[in-house]
């Protein structure tokens, strides 16, 4: 079988079609195998005239290559009702290739899906913001992926859940070992989709450092062409000695108009502590080239000191 797929997977990857999210490459005897990808680059003026997101040096705008994905995807029919599932995919960024993900796990028809290994945890998919790069002020949890990671997602159309748990431990040492619980919550109805993200980390090893976050999510696609979201989340963070709260408030909106898609967003980071909050602003516009290919252009800027608006050009071609 190994050659057979094989052989059917270079003509399948030449002659896929256009419109496909991705490509199959084999389905027979039970055994299906997909292949998706994603190139994405852009030249980035980041807020505050630094040379990259975490606010440090001091440079003009830059190219970057933001993204570059490759995956693959099978899943083995056990039964009519049980698939077992084996994921890989590398991330080719900053002229260096990557395994970002590599599990398996099982799958099932009515009660969802189990996995365990490198992986995205629930959190990635916290966030109701409508930007490309700009939402500088936006909330954002501590843990996204992870090695250790065992996760279940549910989903009927309807509710859906989570749970996933990462213990970053290798078994010998305890100043490298952290512990990672997280839950997410959500039910959509009529034209609305709300949930809520939670997620707490404890750092075992040298520090006792503790973080508690989570994010309510709202959102609305019941007025023609147009998305509506709203949210409101918090992290706590405890280092033993001090417990330091930092409140997230985010309104986004979209509408599109032919293949053309424009969005404008706002956010607000109030740190505890802080004698002012923060604000940010961004504004962006779309075209679709295709349904697997896209161009950009955004600007954002927020009132933080020492910070000047920023903008961002780019392009995305997938499978």
């Amino acid at each position: 079988m190994k050659k057979t797929i094989l052989a059917m997977a270079v003509p399948a990857l030449l002659a896929a079609g256009s419109a496909s999210a991705s490509i199959n490459l084999y389905d027979a005897e039970g055994v299906k195998v997909d292949a998706s990808g994603a190139a994405e680059v852009q030249y980035i003026q980041y807020i505050s005239n630094t040379s990259d997101a975490t606010g440090t040096g001091n440079q003009d705008g830059q190219w970057r290559l933001d993204d570059g994905d490759f995956s693959v995807n099978t899943e083995v029919a056990v039964s009519e009702d049980l698939a077992a599932i084996g994921h890989f995919a590398f991330k080719f960024e900053d002229s260096t290739t990557e395994n970002d993900e590599l599990y398996v796990g099982f799958k099932g028809s009515d009660w969802g899906q189990v996995t365990f290994g490198r992986q995205l945890m629930l959190m990635d998919d916290a966030g109701i913001t409508k930007d490309y790069e700009l939402a500088v002020n936006s909330f954002g949890a501590e843990y996204t992926e992870a090695d250790q990671v065992a996760k279940y997602v549910y989903d009927n159309g309807s509710l859906y859940a989570g749970l996933a748990f990462n213990d970053a431990s290798d078994g010998a040492s305890a100043d490298d070992e952290r512990e990672v619980y997280e839950g997410r919550l959500g039910y959509r109805f009529a034209d609305v989709d709300a949930r809520v993200y939670y997620q707490k980390s404890e750092e075992n090893g040298g520090s006792a450092l503790e973080r508690d976050e989570y994010n309510f999510e709202i959102e609305y696609a019941g007025i023609e062409n147009v998305g509506i979201a709203a949210s409101y989340g918090r992290t706590s963070e405890d280092n033993g000695t001090t417990d330091t709260d930092t409140d997230y408030i985010s309104l986004a909106a979209d509408y599109t108009m032919g293949k053309t898609t424009y969005a404008i967003g706002f956010d607000n980071k109030d740190v505890e502590g802080d004698n002012d909050d923060v604000n940010g602003y961004y504004a962006n516009v779309s075209y679709a080239l295709h349904s697997n290919a896209k161009v950009y252009a955004e600007i954002g800027d927020s009132d933080d000191d020492q910070q000047d608006w920023g903008y961002v050009a780019g392009m995305e071609v997938k499978f």
